[in-house]
């Protein structure tokens, strides 16, 4: 009975999506044709689905209801979690501090210029120490704009 009905609808939907050609008009008098088949295919018997198929009132939609089937606890497997004692990361300050304790923080000389500039999005002329003569140029008191 299911197959015959699936067959029903199969010939329903084709009937259905055959009947949905329409002509647009382009420039010149040119006409389009817009065609839009659907396709259908049976479901396998040991597909993890029920299909119910149904029809609107008029006609111009069709429904289709497939709710999962609900799966035997045996089949299921539990959610990996992390051990309390043995992880050492546990929010995202702890997650921060254990990777910067790493290799990071052990590099005594820091960053080079070319990686600041890379991470910075500036020029490498940023980085650079300023020099004693321009130090001495720059007005310690500028004057306050009004």
């Amino acid at each position: 009975m299911a197959m015959s009905l699936r067959a029903a609808w199969s010939s329903l939907l084709w009937m259905r999506s055959a009947a949905t050609c329409k002509q647009l008009p382009l420039q010149n008098g040119a006409v389009y044709h817009a065609c839009h088949k659907s396709t259908y295919s049976v479901l396998p018997e040991d597909y993890n689905c029920k299909v119910e198929l149904a029809v609107t009132s008029d006609l111009k939609t069709i429904v289709c209801y497939h709710p999962s089937l609900e799966i035997p606890y045996e089949h299921t497997k539990p959610i990996p979690r992390p051990d309390p004692v043995n992880n050492k990361e546990e929010n995202l300050d702890q997650v921060l501090k254990s990777r910067l304790n790493e290799k990071e923080l052990k590099n005594s000389r820091g960053p080079t210029i070319e990686e600041l500039s890379k991470m910075f999005y500036t020029t490498k002329h940023r980085w650079y120490p300023v020099g004693q003569y321009h130090r001495r140029r720059k007005n310690p008191n500028p004057p306050k704009d009004r």
